[in-house]
């Protein structure tokens, strides 16, 4: 009986052995390596800044042109060039030209125009109205109509000094009613036809409708 136990015991142990060697070693659990992104870290705020800056120096330096950093919609510093706007010549501003006057010389003899007397006249040629109202035989205080002829003395000069009652050039605002030869008379030394060729005026030269006249 005791040698049963012995054989059966032994042949226990013979059978784990065997059964220890015919398992397969163990090896350790697959692990599946994770794939990692490389995601790039952005850079410190004041470094971006810096850096930017930098840049935009670069641009300043090498165009000669303003530049500006600003904020993108992922939040990171950029630099803008900002190209200044072509600018636009403004035109030089030039000054009317004045109509060149024709050079009048004192006529022989003159029609009267509504608004004119001797005084008036003897200004405008400059000459002596006392002259004036002797070679035609008329007297101070003498009334003229239109279209009465006078004699223009040709020798003789204005004796009260300066003929110019207002200065000129100007412009008039036209009254109804006034005429060409009224206004001139108002200026003392200016000659209707100035007037007339500076305001390109056709006759009879009506002032119908015109507010204002060039006073040469």
């Amino acid at each position: 009986m005791k040698k049963k136990t012995i054989i059966l015991f032994a042949l226990m142990t013979i059978l784990s052995l065997a059964a220890a060697c015919t398992r397969s070693a163990s090896t350790p659990p697959d692990v599946t390596p994770e794939v990692l992104e490389q995601v790039g870290t952005p850079l410190p705020v004041d470094q971006q800044i810096m850096n930017a800056t930098m840049t935009a120096q670069s641009i300043i330096e090498e165009f000669n042109m303003p530049t500006q950093i600003v904020q993108n919609a992922q939040g990171t510093q950029v630099v803008v060039t900002q190209v200044p706007p072509t600018a636009v010549p403004s035109p030089t501003p030039t000054n009317a030209p004045t109509p060149t006057m024709q050079a009048m010389t004192r006529p022989q003899s003159w029609t009267v125009q509504g608004g004119e007397n001797v005084y008036c006249l003897a200004r405008r040629f400059d000459v002596d109205p006392g002259d004036m109202l002797q070679i035609n035989n008329l007297y101070a205080g003498s009334m003229l109509s239109i279209g009465d002829v006078l004699d223009v003395p040709q020798t003789g000069s204005w004796p009260g000094g300066e003929r110019e009652l207002l200065p000129h050039p100007d412009t008039w605002t036209v009254t109804p009613g006034e005429t060409v030869f009224q206004i001139a008379c108002a200026y003392g030394d200016v000659w209707p036809e100035h007037i007339i060729a500076a305001n390109n005026l056709q006759e009879p030269y009506d002032l119908t409708g015109i507010e204002t006249l060039i006073i040469p």
